[in-house]
């Protein structure tokens, strides 16, 4: 079982939606997938409650029950399981990167977002995991403001994926019902973004779908 981390210092950056967004991507791709929500808060949680599906299996956990929760959902056929973590550099963060393959930062680019990057490059480079920043909500065109973005980041210390996911009004439109933007606009722009990130990340992790084994 592949683990996945999202991690950021700043709250705000769509961390979450990113996470439920991805679930559900790579549950419809083939890979049964968990979504463990460390953050009190549990948006992860109450997005859930309002599916009609079971999949992808979200669940509310402490740090301190994250590792025996990772080793049930192996145990149990899971394929993938995707980290959500509280807005902050703290010990649910921490933990998380410290059982992941793979951390993945939400980011905004903006200066703001920008700022708090230093802070949660800290923490994963500590972990001595893997991570990448994904620009999350972007405008359209947007090509020299993310390209000064990422040399921010890279001077940071941090790479970037190259996947970007752009502001799109598909995310605020699926939330309210429980539902991911490859649900209700499968064919739309946001989806697409998603589904190519999630295409990179199964490549990144060498994740073997039942469409690549084909």
């Amino acid at each position: 079982m592949k683990k996945i981390a999202l991690v950021a210092q700043k709250g705000g950056v769509g961390k979450t939606t990113i996470a439920v967004n991805l679930a559900v991507a790579a549950q419809g791709a083939g890979i049964q997938t968990a979504l463990f929500d460390l953050d009190q808060q549990e948006s992860a949680v109450i997005w859930s409650d309002r599916r009609a599906s079971e999949q992808p299996h979200v669940e509310f956990l402490t740090e301190r029950r994250l590792a025996e929760a990772l080793r049930a959902a192996e145990a149990q056929g899971f394929g993938l399981a995707i980290i959500d973590t509280p807005p902050a550099a703290g010990p649910q963060a921490y933990t998380a990167a410290q059982a992941a393959d793979l951390v993945l930062i939400p980011c905004r680019p903006s200066l703001v977002d920008l700022d708090a990057i230093k802070r949660t490059a800290q923490l994963v480079k500590s972990a001595g995991i893997e991570a990448f920043v994904v620009f999350n909500a972007a405008a359209p065109g947007a090509t020299t403001l993310l390209e000064d973005a990422a040399g921010i980041v890279r001077d940071a210390g941090l790479a970037v994926a190259p996947v970007v996911l752009r502001e799109r009004s598909a995310y605020r439109a699926a939330w309210p019902v429980g539902k991911a933007v490859v649900e209700t606009e499968p064919k739309g722009k946001a989806a697409g973004e998603i589904s190519e990130l999630i295409k990179w990340i199964f490549a990144h992790l060498k994740v073997c779908t039942p469409d690549v084994v084909k």
